[in-house]
Parts: C-alpha cells; structure tokens; sequence
C-alpha cells in the first residue's frame, strides 16, 4: 500500500524559501572574506547585493500571493511579520558588504573566520527551523531547534565581548585600525541578533497556534 507524504502549504515552505537568500548571501561574503582582496571590495557589495535582491524579488512574489489567499495555515499577519524577518537577516549580510565597500577596507581582522563561521551556523540552524514550521504546534520539535540559534546567538555576543576587548587591550595597532576591526566584529554580531529576531518571531507564532 503506497504511503502519500502529506504535502507542506505553500507558506510553510516559503520561509524556508526566502532563508536560502540567507544562506546564498553569507556564503557569497564567505567567498570574497577568503583570499581578500582590497581591489574586489565591488565585486564582492556587487555579487551579494544581486542576491539580497533577488531575495526582495522572491519575498514580494510572497506577499502578492498572501494578499489574495483566503485560507492560511497561520494568522496573516504573522506571515507577513515572519517574511519580513527573514528578509531583515538577508539585508544585515548584504550590508555587511556594502560597508566594507564603502569603508575602503583594505585588510580583514583576523578573527573575523570565528564570526563568519558562527553566522553561518546560526543561518543552517534557522533554516531547520523554517524546514519544520509545518509542525509549529509541536514544542517537543520546535524548542530544541528554536534554543539553538539562540545558544548561538548568545555564543556571538561573548565572542564579540573577548574580542573587542582584546583589541584594545593588546593596543598594537592603531586606534583607527582597531575601530575598524570592532565594526566588523559587531557587522556579524548583528547578522545573529537579526536570526534571534526571527526565532523570537517564531515563538511568538508557536505559542499562539499551541
């Protein structure tokens, strides 16, 4: 007897969706922070900012589809709170490229590896959360991965805190340098406060829908 998997509803899998831009976006950064080079700074905004805008592209598709829909498997507000989360956290990652653009960059703190490594952690960890929203009512499910990500968030704060710290307190390198260094530190810091935003969301949508 063939056994049918139920299929998800569209809006479940849409957030899911748009965290992918997420994904795509942070390892596009990745891929320019590796080997960097001053000279690809616009590349790099360029090739980061094609998928942040794709993103808007996707996310509007969305929203057209929501404002017409009459049945939704959670409230429509929520949805489009959600949406806008998740669309939060694709623009952190494409800032992140825009400033070091316009900041003329010309080295990368050396421990910035840590943060992205950490950043991107927390975005697979949120996506596996968005790959389960259909089974937001159960806690048993949902609390392990939604602690996740805020574990990781919290992580990022402390890391932040021994590093920026460390950059003053070592102070062998120039005050602008170190100022330099404490933004970026805190650009990826943001990225994970931006997916402790959506678990937040989240939460909110599971105890309402227990």
């Amino acid at each position: 007897m063939a056994i049918f998997k139920k299929k998800k509803d569209y809006f479940y899998e849409s957030f899911a969706e748009l965290a992918k831009f997420s994904k795509q976006a942070i390892e596009e950064l990745e891929k320019g922070l590796t080997n960097f080079e001053p000279s690809n700074l616009i590349v790099l905004k360029k090739n980061v900012h094609e998928v942040e805008h794709k993103a808007d592209l996707i996310k509007h598709e969305i929203e057209e589809k929501l404002a017409k829909e009459f049945i939704t498997p959670i409230d429509r507000e929520d949805i489009f709170l959600l949406l806008d989360k998740i669309d939060d956290l694709t623009d952190s990652i494409d800032e992140i490229s825009y400033k070091l653009y316009i900041r003329n960059y010309q080295k990368i703190p050396a421990n910035t590896s840590i943060f992205m490594n950490k950043s991107k952690e927390a975005i697979n960890s949120l996506l596996l959360i968005l790959d389960n929203m259909d089974k937001i009512s159960n806690k048993k499910i949902m609390d392990p991965l939604l602690n996740k990500v805020l574990e990781i968030e919290e992580e990022v704060d402390q890391l932040y805190e021994v590093n920026v710290r460390d950059l003053y307190k070592e102070n062998i390198a120039s005050y602008m340098d170190i100022v330099m260094s404490e933004k970026v530190y805190s650009y990826f810091e943001y990225v994970t406060d931006k997916c402790r935003d959506i678990v937040k969301q989240i939460q909110i949508i599971m105890y309402k829908n227990l």
